[in-house]
């Protein structure tokens, strides 16, 4: 590693990094625009000037541009270099307006921090400043383009880095604007990265706009919910509500940027239906009562029935602790009804990964490096987008992708696709493993031969799976091939997309115990009288809604745990308010076994837009914070349970009673997390046959997750509704054809749930002869649970 001195002090670092990075090892500030270290170095800003005055480089350089070498001798503090730097600084703010007071940057502007860093304080030009009108850019980015500074980072960050295509620069000179060719919404799913990236106002948070000035925030590092990737966040919280979050960093996992979902998806946290009040009977109580109430009923139920009268259901939303307490109450109670995820494909499909994963698991960091990925049944823009975006970067390394799917999967950039029914990816699985493609007509086996070609000579191949299309059983045909593929000198890793922040954390903790549905079969037969849900609603996430709800109705005792306006939430006979996760500290476990903790934010309350009917401060005063009640899932179970309400000390007594959770006490919510290497149980070998409704003549529908609006807690967020479409099927345009349809057309969509409107979308990318119909909540399309094969007919009406 090259050892170089910068100021007088030595510093050693990694082969590759530039002097920029080695000064900052050494909390040297050196003024800079263009560097980002997901971006790289391009050295046009010209502001990073530092006197290089002996080694291998010798005079006035960016240091950005200049890779560290042993026996450099850099000064920042050269006159010749101060000099330069503060001409830079005074012409990129020379058009600059002094609106400061009203930039929603302040706080956090990079401009003015590097504007004092690199000397400016006096402007001494008093001409005619270039001026530009604003675009809207849609509901989430708001543009004052004549705060702009020409450094390119937003172009490099949305084109280069995210794969966007509509957003650009424009002009020359001092003429340089940066934006749409038309006004319009940005098309990118990570459109919002180009806020952080952005040193100065130019481009900020328009939901966020004008809220809080950004010192008065209350920040804490925090794991995004809404997939299983497990991306830091930072959420900012003012007047009990959570108002903006931005992109933490974490180098093993989405590194520096996250996307739209999980920057705009904070508004469940603040929704006005959220559940506040513990109930009991449908009377509101205390928590303590609550909880005095559900652990004598249960008690009581176990007494009377037997404990497995009781089945515990837990979800991929609750966090690792709770998950545990979940899980030892069962035990207490002497049940072995326990599952951590009501939708039985994708219960299959975590267990199966827990226990067959082991040394083939890899992380998002370990993708970006690979020269071959394989995606099978994956969707990423629509499962888990910071995916897509590792992806990318493997391309732009050189890498290459493959899709096989029934579905037209985009992605951020250039991928061969092979359209196949989602009954036949576990076959080409077994066959690329097996080499043996004889089963396959001429263009499917030149494909797969192709590909078989390209595995013999990758060095870091990945093979990624979607849990939704693959369950149980192509989850481990996934990780049988990747087994049979590897070779000493050339291990193929996985990952595979699951359904929560906490599914593989569930899966670890479900052993072999019953699915979902076997429990609804002991509902229905009597045998199973009570179910205790924890951050589940199972009347809308198993894999048949309306099997559930019918079941679920012979209930004798429904206690539920949640923080989301659920049907089990609304018809529990006990209900416990839980924390959001922006609420409380705690952990998730992701999908390649990494354990990440998370902190604090805001404590719950109504926010004061609510409490005060807008006007600040408000005009009534009580004792208690309305709204207050919720408390972390963790805190109320071991409440319930009668231990340590301290999560420290919870932590000690997991690692304590199991010790393939050593480690769990000293995770930092500021680290990468630990990944665990415990192997979780098979799930039960039986395994339900698809939905179908009887009827023989009928169309095959296939329900998917869409890449906006199939997601429960993004749904919630006020800010994603604008992006909220209509509901739309999609169809092969040879199949579109042969049913009259085509794009645009307004259509009648029958299946066992009943009619509804939808749009039609075509795309040749997909299988020919099925239809793919997103879950979208709230709409007709609710029921639509990702996975499942439904017979239906599908009648022309006009033109949407």
């Amino acid at each position: 590693m090259p050892k170089l001195t910068i100021d007088n002090l030595e510093v050693t670092v990694p082969e590759g990094t530039n002097v920029l990075e080695a000064a900052r090892e050494l909390d040297i500030v050196i003024p800079h625009f263009c560097y980002h270290e997901a971006l790289g170095a391009v050295g046009s800003c010209r502001l990073c000037a530092m006197m290089f005055v002996d080694g291998p480089v010798t005079g006035l350089q960016m240091a950005c541009m200049v890779e560290a070498q042993d026996g450099m001798v850099v000064s920042s503090t050269d006159p010749d270099a101060i000099e330069l730097r503060e001409h830079v600084i005074e012409w990129a703010m020379t058009n600059h307006p002094h609106d400061c007071p009203v930039c929603d940057e302040g706080g956090e502007c990079q401009l003015q921090e590097m504007t004092v860093a690199g000397g400016h304080g006096v402007r001494r030009y008093n001409g005619k400043k270039c001026t530009f009108t604003n675009q809207d850019l849609g509901p989430f980015v708001q543009q004052e383009m004549n705060r702009c500074i020409t450094c390119y980072r937003c172009v490099r960050t949305y084109r280069d880095y995210c794969g966007g295509t509509d957003y650009g620069v424009f002009g020359s000179r001092n003429r340089i604007q940066y934006g749409r060719f038309q006004e319009g919404t940005l098309e990118s799913p990570f459109s919002g990265n180009i806020i952080d990236a952005c040193p100065t106002g130019v481009l900020t948070s328009k939901p966020f706009r004008f809220k809080t000035r950004l010192w008065d925030l209350q920040e804490a590092p925090s794991i995004c919910p809404h997939c299983s990737l497990g991306c830091a966040t930072i959420p900012g919280g003012r007047y009990r509500e959570v108002q903006r979050v931005k992109a933490g960093i974490n180098r093993e996992t989405h590194g520096f940027f996250i996307c739209d979902r999980g920057r705009f998806g904070y508004d469940h946290v603040n929704h006005q239906e959220r559940p506040r009040q513990a109930r009991v009977d449908g009377q509101p109580v205390a928590v303590a009562a609550a909880l005095t109430a559900a652990r004598e009923r249960v008690a009581g139920m176990a007494r009377e029935h037997g404990p497995n009268s009781i089945a515990f259901l837990g979800s991929s939303r609750a966090s690792f602790e709770g998950s545990v307490l979940l899980r030892d109450w069962a035990a207490a109670t002497g049940s072995q009804q326990l599952v951590y995820e009501a939708h039985q494909g994708r219960d299959h499909a975590a267990r199966t990964l827990a226990a067959r994963l082991g040394e083939h698991g890899r992380s998002l960091e370990d993708l970006r490096q690979s020269d071959l990925i394989v995606l099978f049944g994956a969707d990423p823009l629509a499962e888990g987008p910071m995916l897509a975006l590792a992806i990318r970067q493997a391309v732009r390394n050189g890498g290459k992708v493959i899709v096989i799917d029934p579905r037209p999967v985009e992605l951020p950039c250039a991928a061969s696709h092979l359209p196949l029914a989602m009954e036949r990816l576990t076959d080409v699985l077994t066959a690329l493993a097996q080499k043996d493609l004889h089963a396959f007509d001429n263009h499917e086996h030149a494909f797969l031969e192709n590909l078989s070609e390209q595995f013999d000579s990758a060095q870091r191949p990945v093979l990624i799976g979607g849990a939704d299309l693959l369950g149980g059983k192509g989850v481990d045909a996934l990780c049988s091939t990747a087994a049979q593929l590897s070779s000493a000198e050339c291990a193929v890793g996985v990952m595979t997309m699951l359904a929560g922040p906490n599914s593989y954390g569930g899966a670890l903790l479900a052993g072999d115990g019953p699915d979902f549905d076997t429990i609804l079969d002991a509902i229905q037969e009597g045998t199973i009288r009570a179910l205790v849900c924890l951050e589940s609603d199972p009347f809308r996430e198993a894999m048949d809604p309306s099997r559930a709800q019918a079941a679920l109705g012979h209930l004798e005792l429904l206690v539920s745990f949640d923080a989301t306006p659920g049907l089990a939430a609304q018809r529990a006979d006990i209900f416990l308010p839980t924390r959001a996760n922006a609420e409380m500290a705690g952990s998730y476990m992701n999908n390649e076994g990494r354990l990440q903790a998370f902190q604090a934010v805001i404590d719950p309350g109504l926010p004061i837009s609510e409490t005060g009917a807008g006007n600040h401060p408000p005009r009534e005063f009580f004792q208690t914070t309305p709204g207050s009640a919720p408390e972390a899932d963790w805190w109320l179970l071991a409440e319930l349970l009668e231990r340590d309400t301290t999560l420290a000390a919870l932590r000690k007594t997991i690692e304590q009673s199991d010790e393939c959770f050593v480690g769990l006490s000293a995770i930092d919510a500021e680290s990468t997390g630990l990944r665990f290497s415990a192997q979780g149980s098979l799930p039960p070998a039986a395994e339900q046959d698809l939905l179908q409704t009887g009827v023989t003549d009928a169309l095959k529908l296939l329900a998917i997750t869409g890449p906006v609006g199939s997601h429960w807690l993004a749904h919630l967020s006020s800010p994603l509704a604008a992006t909220q479409p209509k509901p739309y099927v999609v169809l092969h345009p040879e199949q579109a054809e042969k049913l009259g349809l085509s794009a645009g057309d307004r259509a009648r969509l029958t299946t066992h749930f009943g009619h509804c409107h939808v749009v039609i979308r075509t795309d040749e990318k997909m299988v020919n002869g099925l239809i793919l119909a997103p879950q979208l909540w709230d709409t007709a399309l609710e029921g639509m649970v990702p996975g499942s094969m439904l017979d239906c007919q599908l009648e022309k009406e006009g033109k949407a």
